[in-house]
């Protein structure tokens, strides 16, 4: 697989750009952007994932590889499916396609009760999390999924628990796709393990 397009990496939701700067610095020999999600499908009723993908897509110049985690791994999954032609490989980690109503229900109950502070990155309201959770709620990316054809690698944390079945299914449902579950780490391992994730993001990129 060639390294010569950029790669591009998605946040999850709670997170900024800046949540990938430990992952960068260990790959000084690619290219790589970082987008802001929540910025890219923001309109005047919520936010939007379709709108979210087409607008991220129209600021990519060529063909990237695409690695995304959580809400990330989400739009990145959903760019695959609506734009093909722009994606060269996929990395998703904590990816949900059609998540649980009871999970949704239970991430949507925390951002309310807990402070601001604790659950809005930087320069994001209460409202507008809670406007994404809502747009993914009836998120269902099943029959997409098998019309991927780049390589694609779906990793997790072994102690992510609450996306774990998801991250496995996802292997299942896209043709040739690799699981990799990431022995003693969370959800967030990109931040506690920015080393195993370059060099997890190294060995999908030289395949």
């Amino acid at each position: 697989m060639s390294t010569d397009p950029t790669i591009v990496f998605l946040h999850g939701l709670g997170e900024t750009r800046q949540a990938w700067a430990s992952v960068i610095q260990q790959l000084p020999e690619f290219t790589s952007c970082c987008v802001d999600v929540l910025d890219a499908g923001r309109h005047s009723g919520g936010w939007s994932l379709d709108e979210a993908s087409d607008q991220i897509v129209e600021t990519l110049a060529g063909q990237v590889h695409l690695v995304g985690l959580s809400l990330g791994a989400v739009i990145a999954l959903n760019i695959a499916v609506r734009h093909p032609e722009k994606v060269t490989s996929l990395l998703v980690s904590a990816p949900q396609y059609k998540p649980p109503r009871t999970l949704m229900r239970l991430q949507s109950l925390v951002m309310r009760i807990l402070p601001e502070r604790l659950v809005c990155p930087p320069e994001t309201s209460k409202p507008e999390v809670l406007a994404v959770l809502k747009a993914v709620t009836d998120l269902d990316l099943s029959a997409g999924l098998a019309s991927i054809g780049v390589p694609t690698r779906v990793v997790c944390g072994s102690k992510d628990k609450a996306n774990l079945p998801a991250a496995r299914a996802t292997a299942r449902l896209i043709p040739h796709a690799c699981l990799d579950i990431i022995a003693g780490a969370g959800h967030q391992w990109h931040q506690t393990h920015p080393e195993l994730f370059a060099a997890t993001l190294k060995t999908h990129l030289a395949n």
